[in-house]
């Protein structure tokens, strides 16, 4: 059996972690520059608000309902993530971390009767509501952890179990669930499969999992074969299957409140994001070999149709940053066009392979540079984040994204923790 923990709201939750007296309040979370809502409460759904509504939109909605609202933190999201992922990691041998807020785990049969238990101790120890799904393939767990989100306490015949937040799904009770469960609500099923389905008569699980498979890849081609043998009980994705997957590419992104056309300004946000995915490179001990800026126009503006990417080939492998901003400055050289109001900028690694099957070269870079990006992530990460960094960076109060309503760095910055008095 696979089983999926997902945490419950997660960006609200993480909110919530550090204010409790926001537990029964409706509660949402910002995009990047507080435009869209992106992370919602159950309050919040249940008034009718969707998931990346503009808030210009929903602005009287929020005041009248009191909604608390909060610009997106994700340097604390990210930290609460890795701490409910090693929560996680304690009580099984073998998990795969899906995503900031969800991991598939191997299960043995003699687990499942303490399910409840688990989920107890990862909420214990992190604070975090978290939902389980059990089933016989990862698709399947996608709709059990579903089933266990929306019904909150769910009573599991088959396994003799009773439990809340926690859902154990077998194939008897999964085909009754079938019959009344759209296409589109599936995993692996997105918006432009769930339309061919419809037009070919296909509107329930039920009625896909009666299709022959070879129709179905005449039809959906593999991809869709492989979710109809994952729904009929066929483990194809294997645990672990998509974390071995070399990472193709690293990005940093990110839009500005107003629009620049000063060079250097835009300069600045292109050191800031290629200092940031030089920094993942080195953590997880790899190299690229392609280099990609983009520094784009507003999407609804004059210079929407215009190509604001612009890449070079890295003869040697890096993730040092001195040369990949080097790099950068001869591409933004080429690229910069001062008429241009720039809206978003950003940086792309590609080209991915671990740094110890990367080939030295007698072109390669002085090696002096690469250690003082080490040494940066050193200091940086025993004195503080951003604490030494390069001057390229240092004009990003005049890009920076609008974040009027973001919570402290409870739990990775000393000056931002948590105080607690007792009176």
């Amino acid at each position: 059996m696979i089983g999926l923990m997902d945490c419950n709201n997660f960006f609200v939750s993480c909110e919530r972690l550090f204010r409790p007296d926001l537990r029964n309040r409706p509660v949402a979370v910002l995009s990047s520059n507080d435009g869209c809502i992106v992370a919602r409460s159950q309050e919040v759904k249940d008034l009718g608000i969707s998931m990346g509504v503009p808030y210009f939109q929903v602005q009287d909605i929020c005041k009248k309902n009191d909604i608390v609202l909060f610009s997106s933190n994700f340097q604390l999201y990210r930290d609460i993530s890795k701490r409910v992922m090693c929560a996680l990691s304690d009580e099984f041998d073998h998990c795969e971390v899906y995503s900031v807020d969800e991991a598939f785990f191997d299960l043995k049969e003699d687990s499942v009767l303490k399910l409840e238990e688990v989920r107890r101790r990862i909420i214990q120890k992190t604070g975090i509501p978290v939902s389980i799904g059990i089933a016989p393939t990862k698709t399947l767990a996608k709709v059990a952890n579903n089933i266990a989100k929306k019904n909150g306490r769910l009573t599991m015949s088959t396994m003799g179990v009773d439990g809340e937040g926690v859902c154990v799904l077998e194939m008897d009770e999964w085909r009754t669930v079938a019959k009344n469960m759209s296409c589109g609500s599936i995993w692996g099923i997105g918006r432009q499969t769930s339309a061919v389905l419809t037009q070919n008569g296909i509107n329930t699980i039920s009625e896909f999992l009666a299709l022959d498979r070879s129709y179905v890849r005449r039809l959906l081609g593999v991809v869709g074969e492989r979710v109809h043998m994952e729904l009929q009980g066929v483990s194809v994705y294997a645990l672990g299957e998509l974390s071995d997957i070399e990472q193709e590419s690293y990005t940093s992104t990110r839009s500005f409140h107003s629009t620049i056309q000063d060079k250097g300004i835009l300069m600045s946000a292109l050191a800031h994001h290629v200092s940031e995915v030089a920094e993942k490179l080195r953590n997880d001990g790899c190299v690229g070999s392609r280099l990609t800026i983009i520094a784009k126009g507003s999407r609804f503006g004059d210079f929407s149709h215009r190509d604001g990417t612009m890449s070079t080939p890295l003869i040697i492998p890096t993730n040092d940053t001195f040369v990949l901003m080097k790099e950068v400055g001869h591409l933004l050289d080429t690229l910069y066009d001062a008429t241009v109001p720039y809206k978003k900028a950003g940086v792309v690694i590609s080209g991915i392979e671990p740094q110890a099957m990367a080939e030295n070269s007698l072109f390669t870079e002085d090696t002096r540079t690469q250690s003082l990006s080490f040494l940066e992530d050193e200091i940086n990460k025993k004195f503080g984040r951003g604490v030494l960094r390069h001057g390229a960076t240092l004009g990003e109060k005049k890009w920076q994204e609008r974040k009027e309503r973001k919570s402290p760095n409870y739990t990775t910055s000393w000056q931002e923790m948590a105080v607690v008095k007792a009176k």
